[in-house]
């Protein structure tokens, strides 16, 4: 892809030592003096979290602790045999947590961090159950480790220095993804399996191309799949999209586009992009064609507010039903059109172009990365002005633009088409 190009390389030579350690239910590794130094030797990265659990609440869930916002919390009483879970669907390289307490800068919580391939099998990596948190701060504090290779982490809970509640609210998990043999391709026979769509919901169309109703959110997603509108070709999910068909109440152009929910799938999830917590989203994606308009959007961030919506529009523009050749990347939303004056064009790229972007929203600022093949960013492609939205979620798919009005044709349709998609908070 050809985009103005900003890049800052920076060379370290380091070496260390090989740590070596072995943990017990009671041991812990959390000695700041070596770990540190072992850490910052890698690129850690926040690991996404497939699901979390917990074996009690009192109304307010364990999904709270992954909703980006510190206003929200797990809680459960009792000062022994607590405990929130949290499943990485795999078995992942982790060295560090970081943890949000409840009213932590008034009192400190009591707990253990531990991690493993099996629920049964635990091993104790932070020991805090006679310590505590720092009893100082609300924000994340961030506890590191010896890295270790574990498919869930637990929190074991045993109260606070006021009273027998746990209370947390906000929870990340890092790991070192350098090296290694490279993740398998992704595959599968749905879209829900090839991209793993388990905190998605499909906003989209039902019936034929030219007979067809708006659905907010398509029903049995897990095993959804339609050979016009979203199914599987080549290991790529694909989302099509005519002219014509029918709309939201809240736009009058046509869509297949996922929608981010809350880590179990079960809710809609708005997060606050002006806290120093980064929200992000990591998508391949491949535009194929063009409508008449010559305009798709591919990703956005959208705010439940009529003020900033949207936030941010992630799209292309090129000539009427094109399929082939260049077309420009363009960033349009409040960060452009109201910020700016206008949409943005920051770059080029050939329909057909395998593509990998990082959008992410952090301290009211909105920014788009180029990715490499492994995922690491190589380019910043734009950088907003301050942008202070705080009910925000992810969008992802085939979005037509400027389509309001026009009829059906059967050659009239764009097509975009995703094999990679992933959020972080």
């Amino acid at each position: 892809m050809k985009t103005t190009k900003l890049f800052c390389h920076l060379l370290a030579i380091v070496s260390i030592g090989l740590l070596s350690n072995c943990t017990t239910e009671t041991e812990s590794l959390d000695d700041p003096s070596l770990i540190e130094q072992q850490n910052t030797l890698k690129a850690l990265t926040e690991l996404s979290v497939s699901s979390v659990s917990a074996n009690g609440d009192d109304g307010n869930v364990p999904a709270n602790t992954l909703d980006g916002n510190l206003n929200t919390r797990w809680s459960s009483n009792g000062a022994t045999g607590k405990y929130i879970t949290y499943d990485l669907g795999s078995s992942k390289k982790i060295s560090s947590v970081k943890l949000a307490w409840y009213k932590g800068n008034q009192r400190k919580a009591f707990f253990k961090i531990r991690v493993g391939n099996s629920t049964s099998s635990l091993s104790t990596v932070v020991d805090k159950k006679s310590s505590g948190s720092s009893g100082s701060t609300t924000q994340l504090e961030t506890y590191n480790f010896s890295e270790v290779s574990a498919r869930y982490v637990r929190i074991s809970c045993f109260g606070n220095s006021t009273n027998s509640w746990n209370s947390l609210t906000e929870t990340e998990i890092y790991g070192n993804t350098d090296g290694g043999n490279p993740p398998p391709p992704p595959s599968g026979n749905t879209p829900y399996d090839l991209l793993g769509l388990q905190n998605w919901k499909l906003n989209g169309l039902s019936g034929s191309p030219s007979n067809n109703d708006y659905v907010d959110a398509i029903p049995n997603l897990s095993n959804y799949t339609n050979n016009n509108w979203f199914f599987v070709e080549n290991n790529w999910a694909i989302f099509q999209v005519w002219a014509g068909s029918d709309t939201s109440s809240g736009s009058g152009n046509p869509r297949m586009e996922l929608r981010e929910l809350t880590a179990n799938g079960n809710n809609n999830i708005f997060w606050d992009g002006t806290t120093s917590k980064e929200h992000r989203m990591k998508w391949k994606v491949r535009v194929d064609r063009l409508p008449s308009s010559g305009k798709v959007c591919f990703g956005q961030i959208h705010d439940k507010t009529d003020f900033f919506d949207d936030v941010i529009r992630v799209q292309c523009q090129g000539s009427a039903n094109q399929t082939s050749g260049s077309v420009k990347l363009r960033i349009n939303g409040y960060v452009t059109e109201e910020l700016e004056g206008g949409g943005k064009t920051v770059g080029n790229f050939n329909l057909g172009e395998e593509l990998y972007f990082e959008l992410t929203y952090k301290n009211s600022i909105v920014k788009l990365y180029e990715l490499n093949s492994s995922g690491n960013r190589v380019n910043t492609i734009f950088t907003s002005q301050s942008a202070p939205a705080k009910q925000n979620y992810f969008k992802a798919g085939n979005y037509l633009q400027s389509m309001k009005g026009k009829s059906y044709k059967s050659s009239d349709y764009g097509r975009v088409a995703i094999n990679k998609l992933e959020v972080f908070h």
